[in-house]
């Protein structure tokens, strides 16, 4: 049987033009579906954003998108694929930091929140043999040039050999305000079955409660080694039986304006203090992406809204 070759054409113009106004119907007509909300939230910069006041992406660049913190200079510093487009890569061969200078919305900070994503192997303990990569990993300092310590220091502590697969993060910060006789105060967030994978941690001090809440991974972490409620003075037991004054408003002094990413401030070359390197501390080994400083403690529903947010690349 001959088949008409006018019908045959003219079935193929017409599915043709089916399949083009379907298509002008879905790329025209149509919106294209949009993210859901988290928190109330559509991206990461949304949450508290009128208190963020530097923010790292690491994308290829040392730029702080707040531009509270220039001026930015590094020490052999590389890249890699991160949480978030690309992150800042530390290493275990050789030294490498960034020193930038800070604007008063940085040195002034009193409630303050740090975030930030971090994937690294644990520290190594010097055992008598110091190197790069081994001891305490400087993260991150607000520089005092003429202390050893900074105004606030952040940093993977030596390794617990009890447990081999926790990570102890350590936040230490000297308040200078008058009448505070306890000015170093810190805590350690353990993290446990994290090593070489990317963890979300945040860090969040509330100046009216004094005091210090940790998360991890968008929840509370409450695997912590030291005390969350700071005091000014001894405040004799966990009661309070000396009626200590509460730490209260965090007030750095003796700064300079300078901050480091990725090192201790005494471990740089040369020291930004008054010290000299140490055996037992080294730069940072690890990843780091979505580094961000607030001026203000987030609260936990935030925290879980910039974790999630994050981690969708939001």
């Amino acid at each position: 049987m001959k088949t008409n070759k006018s019908i045959l054409l003219l079935s193929f113009v017409l599915a043709s033009s089916f399949l083009i106004s379907c298509e002008d119907s879905i790329d025209k007509v149509n919106s294209p579906i949009p993210y859901e909300s988290i928190g109330g939230y559509d991206s990461s910069d949304e949450v508290a954003a009128s208190h963020l006041v530097s923010k790292f992406s690491f994308d290829g660049n040392l730029e702080d998108s707040k531009n509270n913190i220039a001026g930015l200079e590094g020490m052999n510093i590389a890249y890699v694929d991160g949480i978030k487009g690309s992150a800042y890569q530390g290493s275990s061969s050789v030294s490498r930091y960034v020193v930038g200078n800070a604007t008063s919305k940085i040195t002034s900070l009193n409630d303050y929140t740090i975030s930030f994503w971090m994937n690294t192997a644990n520290t190594v303990a010097d055992g008598g043999n110091p190197g790069q990569g081994k001891g305490a990993q400087g993260i991150f300092s607000i520089v005092r040039p003429t202390e050893f310590w900074g105004a606030m220091n952040l940093f993977l502590e030596n390794p617990d050999s009890a447990f081999p697969n926790r990570l102890r993060l350590k936040l230490s910060v000297e308040n200078g305000r008058n009448g505070v006789v306890w000015k170093s105060q810190s805590i350690i967030m353990n993290i446990d079955q994290s090593i070489n994978t990317w963890v979300h941690v945040v860090l969040a001090y509330d100046s009216k409660a004094s005091t210090i809440s940790c998360y991890t991974n968008g929840a509370a972490n409450t695997n912590l080694s030291g005390n969350t409620l700071w005091y000014a003075n001894d405040p004799g037991g966990a009661s309070n039986p000396n009626n200590a004054p509460k730490y209260g408003v965090f007030e750095m002094t003796g700064t300079n304006g300078k901050v480091v990413f990725g090192n201790h401030q005494f471990e740089t070359t040369p020291p930004l203090n008054n010290g000299s390197q140490q055996d037992w501390a080294t730069s940072y080994a690890g990843l780091m992406d979505e580094f961000r400083i607030y001026d203000a403690a987030l609260s936990s529903n935030e925290v879980t809204a910039l974790y999630k947010l994050e981690k969708d690349k939001r």
